[in-house]
């Protein structure tokens, strides 16, 4: 922290810095992006699951009726 009171000259930016910066922004962007997919691929499964309940769902209805018109 800069304190004016001090006679302590403050080092300079230096291209070090930006590529802190811009290592930083890289890891957040891809971090968001694992988070996105890894919802995506949750999401995938539970529509695959719910799809292949329904489907059974159907399926024992459609017997069910069968034995009923016999």
């Amino acid at each position: 922290m800069y304190d004016p009171g001090s006679d302590d000259v403050p080092r300079s930016v230096t291209p070090a810095d930006f590529l802190v910066i811009t290592a930083g922004l890289l890891h957040n962007i891809a971090s968001s992006i694992h988070a996105f997919t890894e919802d995506l691929m949750e999401l995938a499964t539970y529509n695959a699951i719910r799809q292949n309940k329904v489907n059974a769902v159907w399926e024992q209805f459609a017997n069910d009726l069968e034995k009923m018109e016999d």
